[in-house]
């Protein structure tokens, strides 16, 4: 809309795990377009935005999960320093990092659908997907999620 401001993003990140049960639990991971990295969905919320809304957005955006798919939040949190985010010339004199807030979200029984922030994913085991990670935030929240599904 020309005129308008555009919507600026809110100091904090979220991470979202797609999951699916399929004779056992595998993760998807996603390849980074341009780093090359894997990793899970994450993003930042919009000004305004509640972590939850922020945590679906993403996931519908990054990897077509439907909106009405329930998320189950983790109790992983990381902190993330800002000067990895462009968006912190908007953000409060002082701030240095910004919490990392984590989610899963169960996508047996429908395909994802990558944006053009991702080349690839691929569904793995736990062990092949913590090997995988580049991030050691999504390698905790992964670990969380893994022992709430398998029980521990």
């Amino acid at each position: 809309m020309e005129g308008s401001e555009p919507v600026r993003r809110a100091p904090f990140q979220v991470l979202v795990i797609p999951y699916r049960r399929a004779g056992g639990i595998e993760f998807a991971a996603l390849r980074r377009a341009g780093e090359g990295y894997w990793q899970f969905v994450a993003g930042g919320g919009d000004e305004g935005e509640d972590v939850e809304r922020a945590a679906l957005r993403e996931a519908m955006e990054e990897a077509g999960v439907p909106s009405a798919q329930p998320l189950l939040r983790l109790s992983s949190v990381a902190s993330i320093p800002v000067c990895h985010f462009p968006a912190r010339e908007y953000w409060p004199r002082g701030l240095l990092v910004v919490p990392e807030y984590c989610f899963a979200v169960d996508a047996t029984g429908f395909d994802l659908a990558l944006s053009d922030e991702h080349t690839e994913f691929e569904w793995l085991s736990f062990d092949e997907c913590y090997a995988r990670l580049h991030w050691q935030s999504n390698q905790v929240a992964l670990s969380e999620l893994n022992e709430r599904l398998s029980g521990g």
